[in-house]
């Protein structure tokens, strides 16, 4: 979007503001003194002989949060806490150059009173600016000086412009069920009981709901609300020789009443721990080096781990030592996947087949409405998801400006939807994934259900994981295997993708989803783990009964 077309958005809604200068005709008490705090702020609180802050923003976070955990049939923890968050971000100088992007804090914040007490509030915040400013100029000081010092070539603005967003949502109505949500999770956990081959397990839930408020000197006035809960339920077990393996089912819902039935969440605990068992007992894998099908749900972690950072348009700050080579910045214009395979971030819709989505939001935290952005074309990288600070290349924000806890905003993809234009069946994946390693010569290729949430940059370790036969097309269970680190560029060695699409939802550090078909690598490295793990337990499980099974054998 150019910047004329900006400004007069900018125009248009400070002339329709019904905020504009009436702010203390509103019943919302929060964005009453919100609202008056930070007009005060930005008209007098100054230093002498130093500027004021060009820009001030203000948020305020209220939550709710309903915490549950149970094992095996016992409830360990039942608890409910309400808490409101207020943090600030105080930029002085110009846009073209300010307190941010340079080494130092930046912001201020804290706990703020639960009871809409107007003056309460407004002092906490009052105390916040204060911080804030205080540290802002001095920041500003340092980084003229190190500018001085130091030859800086092509630096982008420190900020850009954005339209004010102006909305108030309805409070959210939860209704938690505390007793019967305890019930839920103690009779999942109780499923446990008749798996004495699991050496650990335990149920948990969170759920809530939270208002949040978000003020800033250029006219945006929000409050947007949000309600969820999550359901995770984690195993562990050990093979003979103590090596751990441990797997997971999580369920994200908007509603409680989205939440998957108990009959689906039991099933899942059976097949869990099935395959715990099934993979305890599998064989180690020593080496690979060869083509790898990735099942859909692993394939979105995949997307993640290689992509999602590449994707965001994000400043280096000055001085701070921070290097760009996550970044795909460079690469706009240049080819990153097969020219089968397209990439869009799109963060308005909710769900996906009824799953819900965790990366979609209404504002980012910069007040911005997301945009949906066109990432990868036939293959090509077109652009990043940005928030309000400028790259090299990026230099407006498209609503992905997203902080995590009392961090600064920054650039972060929402929802990854990963597509090809060539997408084959599952037996035609299957049949391109032997056909890769018959003609490499092995006996054998990878198939990968599900593997671990993987950080920025590396693949998380297989859980589920299997070798598939090229013989005959049979599989066997593998354990014990890593990935070799995979470079992006890797991507370019893509073989096939499916049609069907999954959704593969992370909530660290920010909540994202990448929804992705099933891919085959041409060729990835795996390796045997390395490691020293503890002896098996010298007792059997209590929950063995009926026999008196053999000592360190864990069955």
């Amino acid at each position: 979007m150019k910047s004329k077309s900006l400004f007069v958005a900018w125009l248009a809604a400070v002339a329709i503001s019904p905020f504009a200068r009436a702010e203390e005709k509103t019943d919302d008490v929060v964005m009453r003194a919100m609202v008056d705090e930070v007009d005060r702020a930005k008209d007098k609180l100054m230093l002498e002989g130093l500027p004021k802050s060009y820009f001030i923003q203000a948020k305020t976070e209220d939550r709710e949060t309903y915490s549950l955990s149970a094992s095996y049939g016992g409830l360990e923890r039942s608890a409910h806490s309400r808490s409101r968050i207020g943090t600030v971000r105080s930029r002085v100088g110009s846009t073209q150059l300010d307190n941010t992007n340079f080494r130092g804090s930046f912001g201020a914040g804290g706990i703020l009173p639960i009871e809409d007490d107007y003056k309460a509030i407004r002092c906490a915040f009052w105390l916040f600016l204060d911080q804030d400013y205080k540290r802002a100029v001095e920041n500003l000081t340092q980084k003229i000086a190190y500018l001085k010092e130091k030859s800086v070539s092509d630096r982008p603005d420190d900020f850009s412009a954005a339209p004010p967003a102006v909305e108030s949502q309805p409070r959210p109505k939860f209704d938690f069920d505390v007793k019967k949500w305890e019930q839920t999770i103690v009779r999942l956990s109780s499923r446990f009981k008749d798996q004495p081959r699991i050496k650990d397990a335990r149920v948990s839930m969170m759920a809530g709901s939270s208002v949040e408020w978000l003020v800033n000197s250029e006219g945006t006035r929000l409050r947007t609300t949000d309600t969820g809960a999550q359901i995770e339920i984690r195993a562990e077990i050990q093979a003979t020789d103590g090596m751990p393996i441990t797997d997971s089912r999580s369920y994200i819902a908007e509603r409680l009443d989205q939440l998957p039935t108990m009959e689906k969440m039991l099933g899942d605990i059976e097949e869990m721990c099935r395959d715990l068992i099934s993979t305890s007992e599998a064989s180690i894998l020593q080496q690979y080096t060869g083509p790898i099908l990735f099942e859909a749900h692993a394939a979105g972690s995949v997307f993640d781990s290689l992509l999602s950072n590449g994707l965001a348009a994000r400043p280096i700050p000055l001085g701070s030592g921070e290097d760009s080579d996550q970044s795909l910045e460079k690469k706009i214009g240049l080819r990153i996947l097969p020219r089968s395979f397209s990439i869009y971030d799109d963060a308005g819709p909710k769900e996906l087949d009824g799953k819900a989505l965790a990366g979609a939001y209404d504002y980012d935290d910069e007040g911005v409405k997301p945009q949906r952005v066109s990432l990868v074309e036939r293959g090509i990288l077109k652009t990043l998801v940005s928030g309000r600070e400028p790259t090299k290349a990026v230099k407006q924000s498209n609503g992905h400006g997203r902080a995590s806890g009392f961090g600064d905003p920054r650039a972060v993809a929402g929802c990854l939807y990963v597509s090809t234009d060539q997408p084959l069946s599952a037996d035609e994946l299957k049949q391109e994934l032997l056909q890769s390693a018959r003609d490499e010569g092995l006996p054998f290729a990878l198939r990968i259900k599900s593997i671990r949430e993987g950080e920025a940059g590396g693949i998380g370790n297989p859980v589920r994981a299997f070798k598939v036969f090229v013989e005959d097309g049979h599989e066997e269970p593998i354990r014990g295997a890593q990935f070799k680190p995979v470079e992006v560029r890797s991507l370019k060695r893509l073989l096939a993708a499916g049609g069907e699409r999954k959704a593969f939802n992370t909530t660290s550090p920010v909540s994202a989803s990448v929804i992705a078909p099933a891919i085959v690598f041409e060729e990835l490295e795996l390796t045997k783990i390395e490691g020293e793990f503890d002896k098996l337990p010298i007792l059997p499980s209590p929950l063995v009964r009926g026999k008196t099974p053999s000592a360190n054998t864990g069955s």
